[in-house]
């Protein structure tokens, strides 16, 4: 018998919690600022159930997070009572209510322990199974505080000006920071910077405290390298209580090019500093979860960590409760990419309960995105909508291509979802994707001009890169509008360039999917390897090869706004995995999946893939090729021939 116990809760409600938490923490300057859409809440009371029959004489002890009632076989008990269960059949039921709070309990017990057997409602609807965490397993933890990891760090360099003295931490870092040796009487300015120039300009700094009456202090957490206090303490000292996620780093790439290692070095310090309650978008200035950046997050997840739990908790705490009142961060597209980001979720990790519990919130975002159809049968925003798709100028003018690309995908996700958990017909979602498509072509698609334009009400027939590197992404481009698409798109430099890592990382995608890794690699060795150069130990929000100096620090119109250390900047990490060292799923949680690798213009590479509890390690250079799985279903591509892998045997082929 399991006599395991967990805290646990109505499903899905740690995870709103959590991001509630999350987006009501943003501030800068000084000011607090509340996010601009709708925030979903736990529910304030919740009924917890467990009908069980013992054959033994036991015990529990029920810890209440809220207030509540234990009641075990109609007669009630205190909370933290030890209450003896004799051999039989029993009931129990908790009331627990927790305004402002997470309804929560821990049942310790040899017969009854709190885990997912337990059932509840919040006093509507159908009793369903809760929700818990893997780590959250003990008595004495608060479902309430985030079960992050600390580590003490101090500056590499310190140095003292006329009115204060400047830290640096070496790189960037997130947590709390610690001021010892002040002088009480003091009043410090402390002020944060990613950059020693946006932590120096305390006109324009970001991010600021304002701190007297102590020698020492704790303050909230920040993102940071550079640490600026201004006042008389020169003999202050400083350090950072870090504060991460212990994710093991299961994906890994290696090659002969030292540049690209770095960038491979550099992604995963970034990304792994924006994995957090869920993926964040920066940890300077939003610090908010969208729904974009998470679709490419997961992406890299799944090619580093592939931890399931983070990708979970995103994905409820963007969609929250329903009824569906606006799109995913009043984004249009992000709404879709939502829908597409479940799917793929489901092929990377197969699990179908997670997609059972979630389907419902999944439909009806669907739906109220068809709500958003126009008499022309595509998607086109209604006031207090964001067509957002990129920070690029896009000819915004009624229904846009890019978001009717995501709609075809979105059925498509859909349809396969229904398939799995037999809810809905998905031929008839089939059909919508389908005719969406072929409404597309006629709509969209210019032959003059071999692309798919923009709009087609304001007649500009504008071309930009976004449309169409969906169309490839998705596969909706024909083998031969792909191949235009590559030419007069992809390979034209009059098409305006991608600015943001964000997009940048659906272009390579694209590239990489045309079989084009030269164009990924110079971009690559250009983009990324010009961040670099600057000195970045993260990568950044956006990044424009002609700017120097501060111009780089500079977005939305503030002097140091851009996030340095941004989670859709990564992109490389799902590339080397994905296109390099060729590991991809072809059915859900890796049951079946292929190996297709490629050196493009490298002489060497080496590497693993983490594939949903096992891993794929390759080793490729231009004499042999090596494949390694450690669980069964995969199949090495190579010259045009397959090769079945049997598990933990080194398959080693001619390259």
């Amino acid at each position: 018998m399991n006599t395991k116990s967990y805290w646990i809760w109505h499903w899905g409600d740690y995870e709103i919690f959590h991001t509630m938490n999350v987006h009501l923490r943003r501030e800068e300057r000084g000011y607090h600022i509340p996010p601009i859409w709708k925030i979903s809440s736990p529910y304030v009371s919740v009924d917890f159930r467990k009908s069980f029959v013992t054959a033994n004489d036991g015990y529990m002890i029920c810890k209440i997070n809220g207030n509540g009632k234990i009641a075990v076989d109609g007669v009630r008990h205190h909370a933290n009572e030890r209450i003896e269960i004799a051999p039989g059949s029993h009931s129990i039921q908790v009331l627990v209510s927790n305004p402002g709070g997470l309804p929560a309990i821990f049942v310790e017990s040899d017969v009854c322990p709190s885990d997912e057997s337990w059932i509840c409602n919040h006093f509507a609807g159908e009793f369903s199974n809760v929700g818990y965490s893997s780590q959250l397993c003990h008595a004495n933890q608060n479902p309430e505080l985030f079960p992050f990891h600390y580590e003490n760090i101090l500056p590499i360099a310190k140095q003292t000006f006329d009115d204060g003295v400047l830290f640096d931490f070496g790189r960037e870092l997130f947590g709390y920071l610690n001021i010892t040796d002040a002088n009480e009487n003091d009043e410090l300015g402390v002020f944060y910077g990613e950059s020693r120039e946006e932590a120096t300009d305390i006109k324009y700094s970001y991010i600021t405290d304002c701190i007297s009456g102590s020698k020492n202090y704790q303050l909230r957490q920040r993102a940071f390298r550079y640490i600026y206090i201004k006042g008389s303490s020169k003999n202050i000292n400083v350090s950072a209580d870090y504060e991460y996620l212990p994710l093991e780093a299961k994906g890994k790439f290696d090659c002969n090019n030292d540049l690209f290692k770095k960038i491979f070095s550099t992604a995963v310090y970034t990304f792994h500093l924006n994995c957090r309650e869920a993926y964040f978008d920066g940890i300077k200035r939003d610090r908010w979860v969208w729904s974009g950046d998470a679709y490419q997050s997961a992406r890299i997840n799944k090619y580093l960590f592939a931890d399931k739990e983070i990708d979970q908790r995103t994905l409820i705490g963007l969609v929250g409760k329903l009824p569906i009142e606006q799109h995913i961060n009043t984004i249009m597209d992000y709404s879709l990419l939502w829908i597409i980001a479940l799917y793929e979720h489901y092929i990377t990790y197969g699990d179908k309960k997670f997609l059972n519990h979630i389907y419902p919130m999944a439909d009806a975002l669907l739906q109220f995105c068809e709500s958003r159809l126009n008499d022309d049968g595509f998607i086109e925003g209604k006031d207090g909508d964001w067509t957002f798709v990129d920070w690029s100028s896009i000819d915004k003018c009624g229904a846009i291509s890019a978001e009717q690309m995501l709609l075809i995908q979105a059925y498509y996700a859909m349809a396969c979802i229904s398939k799995e958990l037999g809810i809905k017909d998905p031929q008839e979602l089939i059909k919508k994707s389908d005719a969406l498509k072929a409404r597309v072509n006629e709509y969209y698609w210019d032959d003059e001009l071999g692309a798919f334009i923009d709009s087609y009400k304001s007649g500009k027939r504008q071309v930009t890169r976004h449309a169409n590197i969906f169309a490839v992404m998705y596969g909706i481009a024909t083998k031969e509008q792909a191949e235009s698409i590559h030419k007069n798109v992809l390979k034209n430099d009059n098409i305006t360039k991608i600015t943001t890592p964000y997009f940048e990382g659906y272009e390579l995608d694209a590239l990489a999917m045309l079989g084009d890794l030269k164009a990924v690699e110079d971009m690559l060795t250009s983009y990324w390897g010009g961040m670099i150069e600057l000195d970045a130990t993260t990568i950044w929000e956006e990044y424009h090869p002609n700017m120097n100096g501060i111009e780089h620090y500079a977005m939305y119109g503030g002097k140091y706004e851009k996030s340095l250390c941004h989670a859709w900047g990564a992109g490389p990490i799902y590339l080397f995995g994905r296109y390099y060292l060729g590991v991809y799923a072809t059915s859900a949680g890796y049951e079946t999946f292929k190996v297709e690798p490629n050196l493009g213009g490298l002489k060497e590479i080496y590497g693993t893939v983490p594939i949903n509890g096992g891993l794929v390690t390759v080793k490729l250079n231009k004499e042999k090729l090596s494949v390694t799985s450690s669980k069964a279903g995969g199949t090495l591509v190579w010259k045009n021939k397959s090769y079945a892998l049997k598990p933990n045997e080194a398959l080693t082929v001619d390259s």
